[in-house]
């Protein structure tokens, strides 16, 4: 009998010719976020074309989102990934349901956001550590599984 590894995103297949038995096996390795190490940390924005006080958020290496919030009164928890040089975010707003948005890097070590809203943008800096050590966010920790991806 002749084997044959079929792969798709999440699961192996492997399938024996001349059987019609395929045996199923989840992969043991997370897809990788693609977070470089320069995108690790904490940011705030700088500069806001919107009348918006500032916000913070948190970016892990593992490709935990946090968002802080203004005030650091929020602890929202989601996913980020790289794509083509992008940072791309999802998370789940409690009692209204899930947002995604872009940070792209500018060249000169920030990220910039443009709103789909409203078409201004705002520039993140990345701060020398957490702005809110003592808030409800003491430092970027896993995402829950069934915020992931």
């Amino acid at each position: 009998m002749k084997r044959r590894l079929i792969s798709l995103p999440g699961l192996v297949l492997l399938s024996v010719l001349g059987s019609s038995h395929a045996v199923a096996s989840a992969r043991t390795t997370a897809p990788s976020a693609g977070i470089e190490p320069w995108m690790v940390g904490y940011w705030k924005v700088s500069k806001n074309e919107d009348p918006l006080p500032p916000d913070t958020f948190g970016i892990g290496a593992d490709g935990t989102y946090i968002m802080q919030g203004i005030g650091c009164g929020v602890d929202v928890r989601g996913r980020a990934h790289v794509f083509d040089g992008e940072i791309f975010t999802r998370l789940i707003l409690p009692g209204k349901g899930p947002i995604g948005f872009i940070l792209k890097p500018d060249g000169q070590g920030n990220l910039t956001f443009t709103s789909t809203r409203t078409q201004r943008n705002a520039t993140y800096s990345k701060l020398p550590g957490n702005p809110c050590p003592s808030g409800p966010i003491g430092h970027p920790g896993p995402v829950a599984p069934h915020e992931g991806n």
